[in-house]
């Protein structure tokens, strides 16, 4: 589980204690730059004045121009439009302006002013608004971010996505999509609308007010039993999509979510939306996505995180030998802010011993997605507005309007996914930082938290909590050093017993494992077979009958079949073959293996049932079904005969009974040599299975001796080495997929492409090379190549390649330069070049390949194999690979050391395999 927004600024409670004569009113924040005034306006003129909800709206205004907004507005709406003032209640059917040079925030209702701050510090009206919204109005809220450039609002979407309300943004009608485009990116947005369908969702959202505000934090909804069996089947529908119990986490967060989705789909109850997740299995996993609480920042707590870099990281650097690792981990990191804040502190602390003194810390949560944007290290800025200046210098650097962890950190952070719940845990910790997690959870999972961490730190290690959160029933493993702080050290007059999950992980946990099935049972629907066996009876037959599968189990019963079937002595069963009479079990047999081997009708008249006093005689047929799930059913009728009618073949000529018999004769042959074709191959089938099921209980029995003679280290060791390991198959594949991606842009998608006269002058241009450089037609023909724009193509490697292929007349491909886009842009591209005689006149035709990020890639990867075969060659345990002739093909320095006896003995042990020994 990931960690919660962090709190608003410790300072700013001096209106935390305000009184209200009545409850306060969902509120719908709304935000806006750059053309957001022409969506506004539209968005309330679609706005019905009675929808008893309070409207702020929030916009980039300059400090010292009086904008009239309020009263520009009042003309779209028959509202009432105010500008806010100091301490103003929020009213319902009314709509609040923010003044000029000013900040706003909500608290319990009541808007609280405070003066701008001066510049450099960045001004983000529209985030400070939505995140007081979030934190400080327990009551259901909506955040609408329209037209602006920039990312102004995404993280205050975040915050009031995380406590429960709505988020909408407008979609491709706003002039400038900054605003809206960085939080949908982000994946914190649940609509995207025009703003006439937002001015529609928001009236369908009024009529549900009540069911809005129990998706407040501070909201405990009272719920029945029944709502308790719903929310059980809820949660094991997520537990079959993502493999996480929810069971035992705090139910008051869980019902929160699931609400705001009920919300979206308006449904009214928990069991409609059980309906919906059966109709709908891909909501599960988006229902998983928003139990995690991916919201987290930098430094947050800011006196717990001075406490630590000032008390705790400096005992535990002082303990530490010479080339001994500072182990610290990070769990529930969720996008990694806290995991690169507590490397930047370490590498503070130490200062100049940083090179000497290795740094590792683990970084895990439960989210990938979460974990991808980690490893990335990119935040935005108001994602680092809590880190200092000097710190932002030192320690980020700027692309575009991003910042990125430098290098020197993101190398000390491994992230992996991981489940603090049942995973293997981390071993030999200094510092485990576990912040605002353990609420979410019951007590009985906070005592198996706990257990964990005490076997993970060391004997002096140090357990950093949450402001809200205690070590509780579990005193026998931590005491707190201080009161004022959230940090507590192991005792070791206790040792922690944990139970870990042994079972192997899928490589491929998307992939559905193959099972062996024998049979299948379980049909669509009921209502579905009703249909599908009543239509098909109703057109062709009447007699009793049954539908069966592969196997002749008995699904359904058709009309009396009492003469026919009826139920064995010993063990109920609902097989075919025991129930039918033993007269006809063969031929039953037989006609129902036809209809499957030939998928076509099979039939046989005139069998003989035997009862005392009288015989009966009965025709039966098998008739496959074809159904939507696939399933391989058959319907067999019985139709009871008279004795004369079943006695006709068998009067007449001699000959044509002598015929008839041995067409039945020939017809059984047949048979019996058909089924003992199909028994050959099935022993031979089984024998087959039989042999590779052996040779597995073979392979199963050594890796169970080798389970068997390991300890500890499997646990513990093994499973840090299989983190690194995961990190850089990591990075590998995302290298694979950049590679596959380009492949696929190449073959499917237009390049710019640029078409030149035999004077160099541009005749034509693609639509994409247009949108690429920022230009159009009319600026762009008929002028020469050089002149083009800024003159970003005149360098000497360009004037050069088109001189070459002028001179010589053969295609250049792969020139690879430098081109300026912009003023603040330069890409590096690739350039193909052809020339071409159409109708007697020469033409040049251009091609630029955009390979600014396949170098910056190729880049990091040469990077990080270097950083991974230093870390390896200078482990100080032994680590070598023998190929399956026992040759080492791979020896670090510590092997070195090793004497040559033992050397050749090691290598006559492990031949074959990767070894690591201390």
């Amino acid at each position: 589980m990931n960690d919660p927004m962090p709190t608003s600024d410790p300072e700013n409670t001096a209106y935390t204690n305000l009184e209200l004569s009545k409850k306060p009113v969902p509120i719908v924040a709304i935000g806006g730059s750059a053309g957001g005034q022409q969506a506004m306006s539209e968005l309330l003129s679609f706005l019905p004045a009675d929808t008893g909800l309070a409207y702020v709206y929030i916009q980039h205004l300059s400090p010292d121009y009086d904008s009239k907004l309020d009263f520009i507005l009042s003309a779209k709406t028959p509202m009432p439009v105010q500008e806010a003032g100091h301490l103003m209640p929020v009213e319902p059917n009314r709509l609040y302006v923010i003044p000029p040079d000013k900040t706003m925030e909500v608290v319990d209702g009541v808007l609280v002013l405070s003066p701008r701050k001066p510049k450099p510090a960045p001004h983000l009206p529209i985030d400070d608004f939505f995140m007081s919204l979030a934190e400080r109005q327990k009551d259901g809220a909506i955040g609408i971010v329209l037209s602006g450039m920039a990312s102004d609002g995404t993280l205050g979407l975040k915050a009031i996505k995380v406590a429960g309300g709505i988020t909408i943004a407008q979609d491709e009608t706003a002039v400038f999509q900054g605003m809206p485009q960085s939080a949908i990116i982000e994946g914190v947005v649940d609509m995207v609308l025009p703003p006439s369908d937002i001015a529609a969702e928001l009236l369908r959202l009024s009529s549900h007010a009540d069911i809005l505000q129990l998706t407040s934090e501070s909201s405990e909804a009272l719920q029945d039993d029944s709502d308790k069996e719903d929310l059980k089947k809820i949660l094991a529908f997520v537990k079959s999509a993502a493999g996480v119990d929810f069971n035992h986490y705090k139910k008051t967060t869980i019902r929160r979510r699931i609400i705001r989705r009920m919300l979206l789909y308006k449904l009214e109850t928990l069991a409609d939306y059980v309906i919906y997740l059966k109709k709908n299995p891909m909501e599960a996993g988006i229902l998983f996505n928003d139990l995690l609480i991916n919201v987290t920042g930098f430094f947050r707590d800011p006196a717990t995180m001075e406490h630590v870099k000032k008390q705790i990281l400096p005992r535990i650097v002082g303990g530490k030998s010479a080339g001994e690792a500072v182990r610290i981990w990070v769990a529930g990191c969720s996008t990694g802010q806290e995991a690169y804040s507590m490397a930047i502190m370490t590498l503070e602390v130490l200062g100049a011993k940083a090179s000497s003194l290795p740094i590792q810390i683990f970084a895990t949560d439960l989210s990938d997605s979460a974990i991808a944007k980690a490893r990335m290290g990119v935040f935005t800025k108001g994602e680092v507005l809590d880190v200092s200046p000097a710190r932002l210098e030192r320690f980020f650097s700027k692309v575009d309007d991003h910042y990125r962890v430098n290098k020197l950190v993101r190398d000390l952070c491994v992230f992996a996914p991981h489940n603090l719940l049942s995973d293997p845990p981390f071993s030999r910790m200094d510092l485990i930082s576990c912040r605002n997690l353990l609420i979410y959870l019951d007590d009985e999972l906070q005592k198996k938290v706990f257990t964990t961490f005490h076997y993970a730190l060391k004997p002096d290690g140090y357990l950093l909590l949450g402001k809200s959160e205690s070590v509780g029933g579990s005193s026998m493993y931590f005491s707190q050093i201080e009161k004022t702080q959230k940090v507590f050290v192991r005792k070791n007059n206790t040792r922690a017993k944990i139970s870990i999950d042994m079972a192997f992980k899928s490589n491929s946990p998307s992939l559905p494992i193959k099972t062996l099935t024998t049979k299948t049972t379980e049909l669509v629907t009921v209502s579905d077979l009703d249909k599908l066996v009543d239509n098909l009876l109703l057109a062709e037959y009447v007699p009793a009958s049954v539908v069966i599968d592969q196997d002749l189990e008995i699904i359904q019963f058709r009309g009396v079949t009492s003469p026919f079937l009826q139920h064995s002595t010993g063990k109920a069963s609902l097989n075919l073959a025991k129930m039918a009479h033993p007269s006809l079990v063969f031929e039953l047999r037989n006609i129902v293996h036809k209809a499957r081997k030939t998928a076509e009708r099979q039939r046989k008249d005139g069998l003989e049932i035997s009862y005392p006093g009288k015989p009966i005689y009965v025709n039966i047929e098998a008739v496959p079904i074809t159904n939507p799930a696939n399933q391989q059913l058959f319907l067999v009728l019985f139709e009871q005969v008279s004795e004369n009618m079943a006695h006709v073949s068998r009067t007449g000529d001699t000959d044509q009974r002598h015929r008839q018999l041995e067409a039945e004769l020939t017809a059984l042959r047949q048979d019996m040599h058909s089924i003992v074709e199909e028994q050959e191959a099935s022993n031979e089938e089984l024998q087959s299975a039989n042999e590779e099921i052996v040779s597995s209980n073979e392979e199963l029995q050594s890796i169970n001796e080798e389970l068997e003679t390991s300890k500890e280290e499997i646990e513990s060791a093994n499973e840090e080495l299989q983190t690194i390991n995961q990190e850089l198959q990591n990075r590998n594949d995302q290298l694979t997929e950049s590679y596959e991606y380009s492949e696929a842009i190449l073959s499917t998608i237009n390049e710019a492409t640029l078409v030149l006269d035999e004077y160099m002058r541009i005749k034509s241009a693609n639509q994409a090379f247009y949108r690429f450089f920022s230009t159009d037609a009319e600026r762009t023909e008929g002028q020469l190549i050089y002149e083009l724009g800024n003159r970003q193509f005149d360098f000497p490697e360009f004037r050069d390649l088109l001189h070459q292929l002028g001179a010589y007349n053969a295609p250049v491909s792969g020139l690879e330069v430098n081109v300026r886009i912009s003023a603040n842009e330069q890409r590096t591209m690739v350039i193909h070049a052809r020339k071409l005689t159409l109708h007697r006149k020469q033409i040049t035709l251009l091609g630029f390949e955009d390979i600014t990020v396949h170098r910056r890639e190729q880049r990091l990867l040469n990077e990080r194999k270097q950083w991974f075969e230093k870390l390896v060659d200078n482990a100080p345990a032994m680590i070598w690979v023998c190929g399956a002739d026992g040759n080492i093909g791979f020896l670090n320095k510590a092997g070195l050391i090793l004497p040559g006896r033992l050397r050749v003995k090691a290598r006559q042990l492990f031949t074959g395999h990767f070894i690591l020994m201390t």
